[in-house]
């Protein structure tokens, strides 16, 4: 429904009002100038009208974000109308690089300028070879730009909330969209007989990259850096959502792989938020207990899945997923209540074994949410934000997420 509305739309420029792609291009940019002055001098309008600073960088932040988004637009709306042009392919890249770039130096402060730097040499390298070799976007291209722009978002709410770990988050995103933009590049300039080498090691490196997150989180428990850990564990989630849908893509899938994988989500996901909760309960003994019945559950939940996933409905899983139980414990361990962490534990341990009720995958949920859930997502998100810390933000699409089953159910089939 959401690709048909899209494509409407789409039309509607093109042959109703007559827009070309180069047009939006153009206007991408020219809406995006105001929207950058207004972050640059929110301080000095907010004295000028009496209004709070934050509205102006809250309003910048809506145009940045309305210019990424039509970003989508000129591209389908040229292969629709097929006004694919040599003209657009070099405007189109080059409006793209401007309005990234112009966007991330306003966090000059907070970003990771060598992360940064590489990745702007990266992305110079991919645009030039894309003109080459006369090609679009390859899919990691199209990823390194998505972590690119999520990391604008949090860099912006780091500044807006006053909440300088968010940054955190941020560089771990530009991080990633390096990786990413070093694997688009490596795609175009390697022989094929390298390529396929590296083709079966990358799914394995994220993986350990999951791994290695997991146990950053037990180090950060067991020294008392809660929200570090938690961040960790965040990071162990991305890399996660990622291995599994790379190794698919690039169909090099393993035996070794899977177990591989299994082990990982076993550390990060199941001993790494039990340690975080232990240690916010200073290693109480009915904290170690809880601690040990999630992770006993989490063993269970994996067990299953490696079981079962066969016989589950398309796109679902049984039982609440590990990294979704795992989210629902970090998120609020953010909250600092020691007592409200052991719910966590208790309430994740056992959706997590509820294997009659289906849960949609997470990529399912990314591509296709739907108004309520966004929005339900946000107010939860600010309703314990308000309650507890800016952290609590983290709380809202969880929180969503775990009552999906109520609304996202399997296709029946007749």
């Amino acid at each position: 429904m959401k690709k048909i509305l899209f494509f409407r739309f789409v039309r509607w420029l093109g042959y109703d009002l007559g827009i070309t792609p180069n047009q939006i291009t153009w206007g991408r940019l020219v809406i995006f100038i105001p929207g950058w002055f207004s972050w640059v001098f929110k301080n000095e309008l907010a004295a000028w009208s009496g209004l709070p600073w934050q509205f102006f960088g809250a309003l910048a932040l809506l145009i940045v974000t309305m210019v990424i988004l039509f970003d989508l637009v000129d591209g389908a709306l040229a292969r629709e109308t097929g006004q694919v042009s040599d003209q657009g392919k070099i405007i189109d890249p080059l409006v793209d690089k401007l309005i990234t770039y112009s966007t991330l130096v306003l966090f000059w402060s907070t970003i990771d300028r060598v992360g940064l730097g590489v990745l702007f040499a990266l992305d110079m390298a991919s645009t030039f070879l894309r003109g080459a070799q006369v090609e679009g976007a390859n899919q990691f291209g199209k990823k390194k730009a998505l972590a690119q722009n999520f990391s604008k978002f949090f860099f912006a709410m780091a500044i807006l909330t006053v909440t300088p770990w968010l940054s955190t988050i941020g560089n771990f995103l530009i991080w990633l969209a390096v990786i990413l933009a070093s694997i688009s590049v490596a795609i175009r300039v390697l022989p094929e007989a390298v390529k396929n080498k590296i083709s079966v090691m990358i799914p394995q490196i994220l993986t350990l990259c999951n791994l290695a997150a997991g146990f950053g989180t037990i180090w950060c428990a067991a020294n008392n850096r809660i929200e570090l850990g938690v961040f960790f564990n965040f990071a162990a989630m991305a890399f996660d959502l990622i291995d599994g849908a790379v190794a698919r893509k690039l169909g090099v899938t393993s035996k070794f792989g899977k177990h591989f994988d299994t082990l990982a989500d076993l550390i990060s996901f199941g001993a790494g938020p039990a340690f975080l909760v232990v240690a916010l309960n200073n290693f109480s003994p009915l904290s170690m207990v809880m601690g040990g019945l999630y992770f006993i559950a989490t063993c269970i939940r994996l067990y299953d899945y490696s079981r079962s996933k066969d016989k589950t409905p398309a796109g679902f899983f049984r039982g609440l997923p590990s990294p979704a139980g795992a989210w629902l414990v970090v998120s609020l361990v953010l909250l600092g209540q020691p007592v409200v962490g052991l719910l966590g534990l208790l309430l994740a341990g056992i959706l997590m074994c509820l294997f009659h009720i289906n849960w949609i995958h997470f990529n399912q949920v990314f591509r296709n949410m739907t108004f309520f859930e966004i929005s339900a997502s946000i107010a939860i998100g600010l309703m314990m934000g308000f309650i507890a810390l800016p952290e609590g933000l983290t709380a809202g699409p969880i929180m969503v997420y775990v009552f999906a089953p109520l609304w996202r159910k399997p296709a029946v089939v007749k």
